[in-house]
């Protein structure tokens, strides 16, 4: 498996300006792609980064795409508008909805992407789109299996604390595995839904959007800290800790005080932890 970050930025696009440069971690929204198989995708979300990624695929005549959402917050959907693969007729979409706990009926993706295209909030509604879309749902309770050549990705879910709620997925390739866990605050404890499902996970990328002094003023808000998913990771015995979603006021430079503090963190010499940068592609 491939993974590659195309947004890092967590609630709002940051572009960088010379008061606050972004452009060594990302300024774009959450977004990320797990490239598997022979010629296989799977996006994660579709923040503002998914508009460059969506620029790529089409310069490699890419058309097939299969889509997790975690949940529906806008940052996490506002790039969808601007894939320009879907597009072009010859192009197919499969989205894979979470399924929330007391969530009412219907798909929640489905009806938030027919929303967010229509009017007053955006020109172009959803039906314009000419790709080949299917929405499909995925709950904790459902791994969802998807087969290709021969080979086979396993993927599950599990709620994390969010407002509105959320999913994490793990991913299983062969041996490898990787757990995408954004949005969310962490409660590190062995028995969390989260550390089960991450158990013994080579890859664990995980929600750092504040400092120890922000979290403490917002929480609730549904986000951690770099020290909380440390915790998690340890608890899990993930191989592997990136820290990603990062806060929309926060520079390269105070992105790079943080990672620099966590990595003298003493679990850190067992876990190698690092912070995502937008474009960063790893071999899992």
């Amino acid at each position: 498996m491939k993974f590659t970050f195309w947004g890092t930025r967590g609630s709002i696009p940051s572009p960088s300006t010379p008061e606050v440069p972004t452009h060594q971690y990302g300024g774009d929204t959450t977004c990320v792609s797990v490239a598997w198989g022979k010629d296989e995708l799977l996006i994660i979300d579709a923040g503002s980064g998914l508009r460059q990624a969506g620029r790529t695929w089409i310069e490699s005549k890419r058309k097939s795409f299969t889509f997790f959402f975690t949940h529906a917050h806008w940052d996490h959907l506002q790039g969808f508008p601007f894939f320009a693969p879907a597009f072009f007729e010859d192009v197919s979409i499969r989205i894979f909805s979470p399924r929330l706990p007391g969530a009412p009926a219907g798909n929640l993706i489905e009806k938030a992407l027919h929303a967010q295209q229509s009017e007053p909030f955006f020109p172009a509604g959803f039906p314009q789109l000419r790709a080949r879309i299917s929405f499909s749902e995925i709950s904790p309770e459902e791994p969802v299996e998807l087969s290709s050549s021969g080979e086979k990705l396993k993927i599950q879910a599990a709620p994390v604390s969010h407002p509105g709620g959320c999913l994490a997925y793990r991913l299983d390739h062969g041996r490898r595995s990787l757990v995408f866990a954004t949005d969310n605050e962490p409660q590190p404890s062995p028995e969390s839904p989260l550390v089960k499902m991450a158990a013994d996970t080579d890859l664990l990328v995980c929600d750092g959007q504040y400092n120890d002094e922000e979290h403490r003023m917002r929480k609730g808000w549904g986000h951690g800290t770099p020290a909380l998913c440390l915790q998690e990771a340890v608890f899990a015995r993930a191989r592997r800790l990136i820290i990603t979603h990062f806060d929309p006021s926060h520079s390269d430079s105070t992105l790079q005080g943080m990672e620099d503090e966590i990595r003298k963190s003493p679990s850190a010499q067992k876990i190698p932890v690092s912070f995502a940068r937008q474009g960063l592609t790893i071999d899992c």
